[in-house]
């Protein structure tokens, strides 16, 4: 007969074989139910610390950069500029330069102040020819519409 002839008790719904029932003394699950890890009760600056600091991927170059939230933030607004039109980019300058993102770091040390100096002058000189360039092409574009 079958292995379940053998036995002397019945095995079934709730009454499963001795070899898997709990042992005397011990009854459910000895480690206990799951807990849900409850909600901290946070500021909304701790909220958006915790946000802006998360990691996200993000391509640069080809090549995929784990940045936190607000890092990638900068590189989009700054990407962003670089496309946009020279008044976009002036007004991004402008905005970098007020929150300081040129001030010299402990990295910039080694520059000395000419060299910052011709660096500025070029950019300068980049952003007057970007702004002629534009001129020339609404000229341009003013000379069909009329």
């Amino acid at each position: 007969m079958g292995t379940y002839d053998d036995r002397d008790y019945d095995v079934g719904k709730g009454k499963p074989p001795k070899k898997y029932r709990f042992e005397k003394g011990q009854s459910g699950n000895p480690r206990g139910p799951r807990h849900k890890k409850k909600a901290k009760d946070a500021t909304l600056e701790v909220l958006a610390s915790e946000a802006v600091n998360e990691l996200v991927t993000v391509v640069i170059g080809g090549r995929e950069k784990r940045l936190p939230k607000k890092q990638a933030i900068v590189v989009g607004v700054v990407n962003d500029a670089l496309a946009g039109t020279p008044a976009q980019r002036l007004k991004a300058l402008k905005a970098l330069v007020d929150i300081g993102a040129f001030n010299p770091t402990v990295e910039d040390a080694r520059l000395t102040p000419e060299i910052m100096e011709e660096r500025a002058k070029a950019l300068i000189d980049c952003l007057i020819e970007e702004g002629l360039r534009d001129e020339s092409t609404r000229s341009q574009f003013l000379q069909y519409k009329q």
